[in-house]
């Protein structure tokens, strides 16, 4: 009786261990679970990291570059007109410079915009790998890991159904300094225009054709720095995507064959973007 006893008290302190051993393994193996994991996202982030500060100060360089330039073009358009009041000539060419400055700020804009893509472009293509070969489904199951929301992945489809037509998702980032160049060329030849009507006696018939020569000049020049930086970043922007790439060498939204005179007409009064489809061809 005694000797049974001992038996199964025997086969329960064994049973016991038994049981203690599954439970520390499966607390080791969550353990490894969860570390393996952490290594991975870890690497994950760390392989994120440049694209991600890359893709925040463009985003600031942006910011910036909005509120800087179009300070500085209403202050200093707002300086020539009050100061050179009495040398229309030169007020004028400071004006039409002012132009060219916009479109420089326009360019600077739009370089930003491009490595603001890449890098989501990137962290996308990242976390696309990570999911299909280092979280893919089977080792989340093996894991006991559900699906993983990733931001860069979420961001790309929201924005691609937002603006899934393009166009407005795109003008509005540079049409703040298309409407200023717009809005201080034609300050420049009614300043020079009104200051002839005003003083036509002191402001000579050669001065205003000189003058409009000049401004016509100037914006053409204007027009021609707009349209090709509309058509290289835009294809640029556009070179992550095959069917917007098409668009873009098809001369579909703003041509890249040579341009007319409609078509410098319609990119001053900016109906690109307030009326868009393809500016006629030479």
């Amino acid at each position: 009786m005694l000797e049974e006893e001992n038996t199964a008290l025997k086969n329960k302190i064994v049973e016991l261990k038994q049981r203690l051993n599954q439970i520390y393994t499966e607390s080791f193996m969550n353990v490894n679970k969860s570390r393996v994991f952490e290594n991975e996202f870890s690497l994950y982030l760390k392989a994120c990291e440049h694209a991600r500060n890359e893709r925040g100060e463009s985003i600031k360089q942006q910011s910036d570059v909005i509120k800087i330039g179009l300070t500085v073009l209403i202050t200093a358009s707002a300086l020539t007109v009050y100061v050179f009041n009495m040398y229309i000539f030169f007020g004028m060419l400071i004006l039409l410079g002012l132009g060219f400055l916009a479109c420089g700020f326009m360019y600077l804009l739009l370089n930003a915009e491009i490595r603001i893509i890449r890098a989501g472009n990137y962290c996308t293509e990242l976390e696309t790998y990570f999911k299909n070969y280092r979280w893919s489904t089977g080792q989340n199951e093996r894991l006991n890991l559900p699906t993983i929301p990733l931001w860069d992945e979420y961001r790309f489809t929201w924005d691609k159904d937002l603006f899934d037509e393009r166009h407005f998702g795109e003008t509005a980032l540079y049409a703040p300094f298309r409407i200023a160049i717009t809005l201080i060329d034609s300050l420049a030849i009614m300043y020079v225009i009104y200051s002839f009507i005003a003083r036509h006696s002191e402001i000579s018939w050669i001065v205003l054709i000189v003058s409009c020569i000049v401004w016509v000049v100037s914006v053409t020049l204007q027009m021609f720095l707009v349209h090709s930086i509309i058509n290289k970043v835009g294809i640029k922007l556009a070179g992550g995507e095959k069917d917007r790439l098409e668009e873009f060498k098809k001369g579909k939204g703003i041509s890249l064959k040579p341009m007319t005179r409609v078509n410098i007409l319609r990119l001053f009064f900016i109906l690109d973007i307030i009326y868009p489809k393809e500016l006629k061809k030479s």
